[in-house]
C-alpha cells in the first residue's frame, strides 16, 4: 500500500519497494507518495521497484544483482498500483538480460492485468543481472585511481554529522519548509554537503544516509543515483555564477547579484524529470548494507532546458560501488502536479 506518512517525514524504503508476484512474468508494485517530487514518484525509486521485481524473477537462477541497467521514462508515473511485466531476453548461466515494462492506468484485477486500450507504458528498462559475489576475472589498476578525482572525500567523525549535523568540512543540507510538502522524496535522505566552496569547481561532493536509519543496500542504488539535495545546482554552477549566488548582503542591490538571485528563486518552481538513466554496478555492498555512501555529481552542460548528470558512488573505504549517467529536462513544477494518468485500477 502507498505510505500515509506525513509530508516531510522519512519513509521506509524496504516497505515502499515491496513486490508481489502475480504470475511467472508479472509483478505488482504500489508506488508511494512518500517518494514523490510534486505528484510524481522519483524516477530512481520507481526504477528500484522494477529492479526489485527483476531480483525476484532471477532468484531461482542465483542472479540477484543488477550489473547494468538502462531506463527510459516515456510517461509520467503516479502514485498507486503499478504492474511490472518482464520479458526474458536472454537467460544465461552467469548473466541474464531482461526487458521490463512498468504499466499504470486501467489495471485489471486478474490476467492479463493490463488493458492495452487504457494502460500506459510508464517506464521501460533493460537490465542485466548476475551474482556480483561470485563474479570473477582479471583485475588491474587504472590511471584514474591516482588522479585527484579519485581521491575519497573524507569525514573525520560520522557520529558528529549525525548528532550535530555538521563538522569542520560538512553540513547537512536542510530542506526548506516550503519544499517539504512538494518534495517528500528529499526528506528520505540526509545529504551532507561542503560547508563552504565545492571541493572541486562545478562538482557536488556529498555524504548521504537514509533518514529512516535503514541501511543502504544493493536494492537502494537506483534511488541513490537519482536523489540530490534541493540546492545541488549551486555546486554545479560555474565559479563566477556561484559567487553571485552567494554574494554577501551588502551586495544585494548590485544589478548582477539581484538578477542572478531572482533567477535562482524561479528555480524553486522548476522540476527536473529524468529522460534516460543508466547505471553500472561495480561492487556488491555487504548483505547487511552500509550506513554511509560518498556521492560525486557533475554536469558537463546545462543548456536549453536540458542537462546531463554524471554520478559516482563510493563506500566509506573509497571502493567504487556505482556509476550512473542521466539525461534530464528542466520544466515548470506545474507540469508535475496535475492529475494526468492517475491510476483507477481495481488491484
Amino acid at each position: 500500500m502507498a505510505s500515509d506518512k506525513p509530508a516531510g517525514a522519512s519513509a521506509s524504503f524496504s516497505e515502499a519497494t515491496r513486490i508481489e508476484q502475480l504470475s511467472s512474468h508479472v509483478y505488482q508494485s504500489n508506488l508511494s507518495k512518500a517518494f514523490c517530487v510534486g505528484a510524481v514518484p522519483n524516477g530512481g525509486y520507481t526504477s528500484a521497484c522494477m529492479l526489485a521485481a527483476a531480483k525476484i524473477h532471477l532468484g531461482p537462477r542465483d542472479q540477484p544483482d543488477t550489473l547494468t541497467t538502462h531506463f527510459e521514462f516515456p510517461n509520467r508515473a503516479s502514485t498507486g498500483p503499478a504492474i511490472v511485466i518482464i520479458e526474458d531476453v536472454k537467460l544465461g548461466q552467469n548473466i541474464s538480460t531482461l526487458h521490463l515494462t512498468l504499466w499504470q492506468g486501467g489495471l485489471l484485477s486478474q490476467a492479463p492485468w493490463i488493458d492495452h486500450s487504457v494502460s500506459r507504458r510508464v517506464v521501460l528498462a533493460y537490465t542485466t543481472h548476475t551474482n556480483l559475489r561470485t563474479f570473477s576475472g582479471i583485475s588491474m589498476p587504472t590511471g584514474y585511481e591516482v588522479t585527484p578525482a579519485a581521491e575519497l572525500i573524507s569525514v573525520s567523525d560520522f557520529k558528529a554529522l549525525k548528532t550535530s549535523g555538521a563538522d569542520d568540512v560538512w553540513e547537512e543540507s536542510k530542506l526548506p519548509k516550503a519544499y517539504a510538502t512538494m518534495m517528500p522524496s528529499l526528506a528520505n535522505w540526509q545529504f551532507y554537503i561542503p560547508r563552504k566552496e565545492p571541493l572541486s569547481p562545478g562538482v557536488l561532493d556529498m555524504w548521504i544516509r537514509l533518514a529512516s536509519g535503514e541501511p543502504i543496500t544493493q536494492s537502494t542504488l537506483a534511488y541513490v543515483v537519482d536523489s540530490f539535495p534541493y540546492n545541488m545546482h549551486t555546486f554545479l554552477a560555474a565559479p563566477a555564477l556561484r559567487e553571485l549566488l552567494n554574494a554577501p548582503r551588502e551586495r544585494s542591490n548590485d544589478a548582477d547579484v539581484k538578477g542572478t538571485r531572482e533567477k535562482d528563486q524561479q528555480r524553486a518552481e522548476m522540476w527536473f524529470p529524468t529522460v534516460v538513466m543508466n547505471m553500472e554496478v561495480k561492487t556488491a555492498l555487504p548483505d547487511e548494507g552500509v550506513e554511509w555512501l560518498a556521492v560525486r555529481v557533475s554536469s558537463k552542460q546545462i543548456k536549453d532546458g536540458k542537462f546531463d548528470l554524471e554520478v559516482l558512488v563510493r563506500d566509506a573505504d573509497g571502493e567504487i560501488i556505482t556509476l550512473s549517467h542521466h539525461v534530464a529536462m528542466i520544466l515548470n513544477i506545474v507540469r508535475n502536479t496535475g492529475k494526468k494518468g492517475k491510476s483507477k485500477a481495481s488491484l
